[in-house]
């Protein structure tokens, strides 16, 4: 496994767990109140939910094809984007408890994307 197939693989199951999972499957109003919305916002919540799916299947994309010594760089770009955008828009926001750990996770990817961008041998070096 390569460094940047474990780095994947984490974001893929901290991210389906944390977000993916609850903006499908919890009540729309549980979801409200946690993020301090009013109003009928199931669709969506759902509609936010396969969009994170969507993006969790282009990273899943790239395990292969980092396992096969090629550097994904699409979904490297991609990742960076998805990540630095996420931890910036929780950051500026100012709020605390779960979304500030998910900005902190967030901002850990893309700076861990950077590096292995910066240094493709070494993010495609098998580490386990």
């Amino acid at each position: 496994m390569t460094f940047l197939t474990l780095l994947l693989s984490i974001k893929i199951t901290v991210t389906a767990l944390m977000v993916a999972v609850p903006f499908l499957f919890l009540p729309a109003e549980k979801l409200a109140a946690t993020m301090g919305i009013s109003g009928q916002v199931t669709a969506i919540f759902r509609l936010y939910g396969i969009a994170i799916t969507a993006l969790l299947v282009g990273y899943g994309a790239g395990i292969p094809v980092a396992e096969s010594g090629v550097f994904p760089w699409g979904v490297a770009l991609m990742g960076l984007v998805s990540n630095a955008g996420a931890a910036a828009v929780l950051f500026v926001t100012g709020r605390t408890g779960r979304p500030r750990i998910l900005a902190s996770f967030f901002a850990a990817v893309a700076l861990a994307l950077v590096t292995a961008m910066t240094k493709p041998d070494m993010a495609l070096a098998p580490v386990l």
